[in-house]
């Protein structure tokens, strides 16, 4: 699930955002009216996305802040505005927000602009590009699976082994299974290939979760696994086994 911090001095469009992302599938961690309130939520978790009032009450406002998450977070982040002068535009452009979003605006405004700034950091860095050949984003160590108005997170380390199903890949972790719509080549050709090995035509696993290696078979998290004769020499190979 995306976590969102959401940054804004006016508390019934802080609570409609809250309310409306809630909605939506999404996370919110926390709400802050000003700049040191934010800086103090994101010393305490950091968030997936930030969405940042322009014009923030206080000595510093929300670009001030801005250009502290450049700094010193990293986190992507929206900025909402109402109105703003010139030179405060020159000013939030140079901070690289990933989108706007003026307010006053609905859900599925909000939902496009999250889903765009999604969009954009998947294809940000071109290791971590997607096309339309799957449904979901690859972002850093995460992979968000799109689901109707929502994108559920899951952290490519948790996942212990990835099912073909048709089209579709199950991805397992700890926590249960997502679909996605994508092949495993494809797949597998962008996770990390020192940790996910490709067993079977149907199964990719983590060897970070493997518990038990027998001659046909692994097992993960209380699962077997089949190995196909196809691959099971480059596996030993892998685990330096002769």
């Amino acid at each position: 699930m995306v976590r969102i911090l959401i940054v804004e001095d006016e508390l019934i469009i802080s609570q409609d955002m809250s309310n409306m992302l809630t909605k939506m599938g999404y996370y919110v961690i926390g709400d802050a009216i000003d700049f040191d309130e934010a800086i103090t939520l994101l010393n305490t978790e950091i968030p997936d996305l930030i969405l940042l009032d322009v014009n923030l009450n206080g000595k510093k406002d929300g670009i001030d802040l801005a250009e502290e998450i450049n700094n010193s977070y990293k986190v992507p982040f929206i900025f909402t505005t109402s109105y703003s002068d010139k030179s405060t535009l020159e000013r939030a452009k140079k901070t690289n927000p990933i989108n706007y979003l003026v307010k006053p605006f609905k859900s599925e405004q909000l939902f496009t602009a999250i889903e765009i700034a999604l969009h954009k950091l998947a294809a940000k860095d071109k290791d971590d590009e997607w096309d339309q050949q799957s449904d979901a984003l690859m972002i850093k160590d995460a992979i968000f699976v799109k689901d109707k108005f929502k994108y559920s997170k899951i952290v490519i380390s948790e996942i212990m082994w990835i099912r073909s199903e048709g089209n579709y890949l199950e991805i397992h972790t700890d926590k249960g299974f997502e679909l996605v719509r994508a092949s495993m080549t494809y797949f597998l050709e962008r996770l990390d290939q020192r940790s996910f090995f490709r067993t079977h035509k149907s199964y990719i696993v983590n060897l970070n979760h493997m518990t038990k290696l027998e001659s046909t078979n692994i097992t993960i998290g209380g699962t077997i696994i089949p190995v196909s004769k196809t691959y099971i020499d480059d596996l030993m190979k892998r685990l330096n086994i002769i």
